[in-house]
């Protein structure tokens, strides 16, 4: 059923009636003489025909011409006085004036129908109950009241437009809406916390709807029936007995809730035949919302608050959808009208499948928001959230899913709305919080930065800064940005240039022992390196004025390679170690201008200087100055990294032995981050740290892993690795490095 909505402010123009015109409340039976009324509009029932046919259209009731009109079904009594006839309506105090209460009975049933109309005559909530006056129920020891038998409720604007707020304005309680419904909904729906059974049956074919013997009703529980059969005066009419069973959920969780129809005509009485409705429902949101198998739920969120996004007449959040099965396919674009919104009956259920992605256009987006992070775009791809915690995915046992979108609020500044943001925009608000008589706000949502509601001098500071962030760059933008660091300031009142180059003004002085990160540099120069010290971005010299002494020093380290020496047959080897960008640290056994070791074949050594026996030669760095290359790799969650090492490392050519080790060393410092960003380098590390062997190896491999800690995934191109065959005299490293 639509919401039942008026929209006259003007009762008496457009009906051409004064209210106070209105014959007062009578409660006589047609039966007994037709009661004369002033002119009521013609859709208000004035016999039997009618209000059947109201019955039928609207339901129970129905608002227009700024009147209320009820039509409820009643028995009528035969042989009874007048006064005992039909119920009688309670309406809330002082709200306005019961226009007519009539009953209308017809020969061929003793079915009846009594017709209220109600005209409100104030702004407020109206509550509307019929009750059996003559019925009486005791309230308390002193008190007896009648029984009520229905109640509706509805809404006056200041206007004295009318609005049903209850249950039926939206629950079909007519053989029209009921038909509508049903062709729309289905026989098992949902709307909101509630689950609808739309049912029918035919008494001639011994038709009987039950509840599910087995329903728990844990989660959801059983609230009302409505019936929406066909009202007709005809006692032998065959037509079917049509009514819905609402069910509300009461705490989250999984439960199914059926009812079963069965039959003792069709096909053979003795066999009674049976239909069954099932929903099966996820109820979530704090028992707000259930979910039928495959349907996706989507809401916006502000990702600072946490409160959801209000959503204006003209806004549509649309999300682009793709379902790959072996061939690309792109699948709808759905729209979010509301917030929350149910945007796919079946879209839950491509969870399953990998090749689902799906993703929140950006030019749809409520006004003043973005996707967080900067990004440029966001979604959910094949199992992958990006940007990283800017959506929450919930799936549950019946395949329906619960979809978040958390978005930024970033407010234009554009307060002029001239469709640029700059200067004027902040002096405008500047003037505005002043007093100014000729400051004129037209944007005012655009300068509320603290989403707030209001203006104030705490909008001016973050809009100032906004503009700020959009002006040029001060500084030269590096080559290359980069991970970094730490480097740790050793050099007395350090400057801070905007560029690579002493000819500029310095913009800050840095003070000894600072702890800095390096953030980027200029090919072909290692004097200058980029980074940012409180919020101030530029470059800092690596040496003195002498072009010698350094005033930084790298706090990075090459932690643990260790060399692993396979001869064919027992041979004399000697290894050197050359570092170009580190400082040689600790060595075992000792390193005395390289290692002399007697090597065998199943890699066991001998070192000549003291006669030791080893598995490998171990050394590490300190000072590393090596730009590591990070633009392809892996983020692997902490808890995934024994399994990645394994399969990357036996790809790469480590045997049970070596791989073994490294993982033993490396897993305690990697598995308890949340994330690591993993990148194997090749020339960055062997170019950095040449190894000269003699005899030369037949074959040789390098393996350096650096790894990165990050409290969050972030997304890189996939490294292509190298795979490596042992021939001959082999010689095997391992090490790596962690880029804080």
């Amino acid at each position: 059923m639509s919401l039942k909505k008026l929209t006259a402010a003007f009762i008496a123009a457009a009906t051409a009636i004064s209210p106070l015109s209105f014959t007062p409340h009578s409660s006589a039976a047609i039966a007994e003489g037709t009661v004369v009324y002033a002119a009521l509009p013609d859709w208000i029932p004035s016999d039997f025909d009618s209000a059947a046919e109201f019955r039928n259209t609207y339901g129970a009731t129905h608002i227009d011409n700024g009147l209320i009109c009820i039509v409820y079904p009643d028995r009528a009594r035969k042989g009874a006085s007048k006064d005992t006839y039909g119920y009688e309506l309670k309406p809330s105090e002082g709200m306005g004036t019961e226009l007519k209460h009539e009953i209308y009975t017809h020969e061929l049933t003793e079915t009846c129908f009594d017709v209220f109309v109600y005209q409100p005559q104030k702004q407020g909530e109206i509550d509307l109950t019929i009750v059996d006056p003559h019925v009486q129920v005791k309230e308390t020891d002193d008190n007896w009241k009648p029984p009520a038998i229905a109640e509706y409720n509805f809404k006056a604007d200041q206007g004295l437009n009318i609005t049903e707020t209850d249950i039926f304005s939206w629950l079909p309680d007519g053989s029209n809406e009921y038909y509508e419904y049903t062709k729309k909904n289905g026989e098992v729906s949902v709307k909101d916390n509630y689950v609808v059974f739309c049912t029918m049956t035919i008494d001639q074919f011994g038709d009987k709807w039950e509840p599910d013997s087995n329903n728990k009703y844990e989660n959801i529980k059983y609230l009302l029936t409505s019936d929406c059969t066909m009202q007709v005066p005809d006692l032998y009419d065959d037509g079917s007995i049509d009514k819905i069973y609402l069910y509300q959920a009461v705490q989250d969780g999984i439960e199914k809730i059926s009812w079963i129809r069965t039959s003792h005509v069709r096909p053979d009485p003795d066999e009674p035949t049976s239909y069954t409705l099932t929903a099966d429902c996820a109820v979530l949101n704090n028992a707000k919302t259930i979910l039928l198998p495959g349907q996706m739920r989507a809401s916006a969120v502000d990702c600072d608050t946490d409160e959801p996004i209000e959503f204006s007449e003209d806004t549509k959040l649309y999300i682009s959808t793709s379902i790959s099965n072996g061939e690309c396919a792109t699948g709808p674009i759905l729209a979010m009208e509301t917030n929350p919104a149910i945007v796919d009956d079946n879209l839950g259920k491509n969870f399953n499948s990998t090749n689902f992605t799906f993703r929140l256009e950006e030019n749809s987006l409520p006004k003043n928001y973005s996707f967080p992070d900067n990004a440029e775009s966001m979604g959910y791809y094949g199992g992958r959230i990006l940007p990283n915690n800017s959506m929450i995915v919930t799936r549950y046992d019946n395949d329906s899913t619960d979809v978040i979108f958390k978005l930024k609020y970033n407010p234009t500044g554009d307060v002029n709305d001239d469709g640029e943001f700059n200067v004027s925009d902040v002096v405008l608000l500047q003037k505005w919080l002043l007093g100014s008589a000729d400051a004129e706000i037209k944007s005012w949502e655009s300068a509320d930065f603290c989403h707030d509601n209001k203006l104030d001098v705490f909008d001016l500071i973050k809009m100032r800064q906004k503009l700020i962030e959009t002006l040029p760059k001060t500084y030269v933008e590096p080559e290359h940005r980069s991970f970094g660091g730490p480097i740790r300031i050793i050099a007395d009142d350090l400057k801070l240039y905007p560029g690579p180059d002493e000819s500029y003004e310095p913009v800050a002085i840095i003070y000894k022992n600072t702890i800095l990160s390096k953030l980027g540099y200029q090919d072909n120069n290692d004097k200058w390196i980029f980074t940012n010290y409180n919020d101030q971005y530029g470059w800092i010299k690596t040496v003195a004025d002498d072009d010698k002494t350094p005033t930084i020093v790298y706090e990075s380290y090459i932690d643990k390679p260790v060399i692993y020496l396979y001869p064919e047959h027992e041979t004399d080897i000697h290894v050197e170690l050359e570092l170009t960008e580190a400082e040689l640290s600790t060595t075992y056994p000792k390193y005395n201008n390289g290692w002399n070791v007697t090597a065998y074949p199943d890699g066991k050594l001998l070192n000549k200087a003291d006669g030791t026996h080893h598995r490998y030669l171990f050394w590490d760095a300190a000072n590393c100055r090596t730009r590591f290359d990070h633009s392809k790799g892996f983020c692997v969650a902490g808890s995934d990294t024994e399994s990645f090492l394994r399969e990357k490392l036996t790809y790469m050519g480590l045997n049970e032995d070596e791989m073994n080790e490294f993982i033993v060393y490396w897993l305690p410092l990697m598995e308890h981050n949340k994330y690591n960003l993993i990148s194997f380098q090749g020339d960055a590390y062997t170019n950095s740290a040449k190894l000269n062997i003699s005899p030369a190896p037949d074959s040789l491999l390098r393996i350096f892993m650096t790894y990165v800690p990050l409290e969050n995934a972030v997304d890189i191109e996939p490294q292509q690795l190298p795979t490596f065959e042992r021939k001959g005299f082999t010689v095997v490293e391992w090490g790596g490095s962690k880029i804080r």
